[in-house]
């Protein structure tokens, strides 16, 4: 199998949660829709290791997992998260964007439904895709051609798996813009940990105030930005994920 066709193959799994869900209802249709976003989130990790395995054994800091300076690298992840965030606000509002059906796994069965959503969401999703698009996918690319290229190529490629938002493609645009936000996040501190936390807010801000409330994506948030700033401590200094910048 070809390292395109992996790629592809990995990319497409958005896909079946989509058919599953116009084809499964109920508490069966909704567990079996978070077991495929898991599947799905595997896929995507195992994808971005089983390419690095074959040049040889992976290191923690080829995929961003290193302990980075934390007041300046939350310092600027705050302020690309506070930018990405105020993109999206104005561009909901002067394109008028309908946010409105967001809530693909119907979260109305109860706190353990909204649990395991927010888990989903908030939790799997984030390091998963993190990992993928810009740990694997937007180092590759970088390596290869110069930062804007490769925040162009990652934003594009981010955003097509998005399938579930055919409805609005205005919504392509905002997820466009955070790939480039958490690609820029990412290149600059040279820790995933960073776009992880991005990552995170973004989907808790989008998962409260649905069917699963506000208490639990709040605290499931909370602590994944908590496990952002603790976690790289443990693993101690490293080198950066990137060479120097691609002169002209």
């Amino acid at each position: 199998m070809g390292a395109g066709t992996a790629v592809v193959l990995a990319a497409s799994f958005p896909l079946l949660p989509v058919v599953l869900s116009s084809v499964a209802e109920g508490a069966l249709g909704q567990l079996a829709l978070l077991v495929l976003i898991l599947v799905q989130d595997a896929a995507y990790v195992g994808t971005a290791v089983g390419f690095a395995w074959l040049r040889g054994r992976p290191r923690r800091w080829q995929f961003g997992l290193r302990s980075t300076p934390l007041w300046r690298t939350a310092g600027i992840a705050l302020m690309v998260t506070l930018m990405v965030l105020g993109f999206e606000l104005g561009f909901v509002e002067l394109a008028d964007v309908d946010e409105g059906d967001t809530d693909v796994l119907g979260t109305d069965e109860g706190v353990v439904a909204a649990i395991a959503f927010s888990l989903a969401a908030i939790v799997v999703a984030p390091v998963a895709e993190e990992l993928f698009f810009r740990s694997f996918l937007y180092r590759a690319l970088r390596n290869r051609m110069r930062v804007g290229w490769a925040c162009a190529i990652n934003a594009l490629v981010f955003s097509s798996v998005h399938v579930q938002y055919l409805a609005e493609p205005k919504i392509f645009v905002i997820i466009g813009v955070f790939a480039v936000g958490a690609c820029l996040l990412y290149e600059v501190t040279g820790s995933v940990f960073a776009p992880i936390a991005m990552h995170a807010v973004f989907n808790t801000l989008a998962t409260a105030g649905t069917d699963a409330g506000y208490a639990v994506p709040i605290g499931v948030g909370t602590l994944v930005v908590a496990a952002c700033v603790v976690a790289p401590v443990r693993l101690g200094r490293a080198p950066s994920p990137f060479p120097p910048p691609a002169r002209p």
